[in-house]
């Protein structure tokens, strides 16, 4: 026994002398990751600072002023002619307006918006881009007036 007994040792012998340089440089290394608030703060600068230079560029402002393009409110009057309306019950109804065709609901070209009402009299309306309201039937002319802005030239 007294042979296993001093194997033993050799081999305690042997792990210590192993472990140590080891256990040291751990120890030296966990003491670099404990700083003190002095060097904690020269880290963080560092660590924060870009090798890359921004440049800014200063924006001077003119003392120019743009122009600004002015509106004027101007009257429209159109005439529509109803030349005639066709109504369906599986489908849109159309109405003939100044000779060109539109469909219930549809934008003339000045954005009017046209509506057939049914009922007992049928009737179409018209609604300006400002908001009135015109009615005609089948067969009469109307004009619609309303303001727009445009520009002034």
């Amino acid at each position: 026994m007294p042979a296993k007994r001093a194997q033993s040792v050799f081999l305690l012998l042997a792990g210590v002398l192993v472990v140590a340089p080891v256990w040291q440089s751990a120890n030296a290394e966990i003491l670099t990751l404990f700083s003190t608030p002095q060097e904690r703060k020269i880290i963080n600068a560092n660590r924060y600072k870009s090798d890359i230079v921004l440049e800014t560029e200063v924006v001077e402002k003119s003392p120019q002023t743009e122009e600004i393009e002015q509106l004027v409110q101007t009257e429209v009057t159109l005439s529509y002619t109803i030349s005639g309306v066709t109504l369906s019950n599986s489908g849109p109804h159309y109405v003939w307006i100044n000779n060109v065709v539109y469909e219930d609901g549809q934008h003339l070209e000045d954005d009017s918006h046209i509506k057939v009402i049914t009922g007992s009299n049928i009737q179409i309306r018209i609604t300006a881009p400002d908001g009135k309201m015109y009615y005609a039937s089948s067969g009469e002319t109307i004009d619609v007036t309303y303001i727009t802005s445009v520009n002034n030239q």
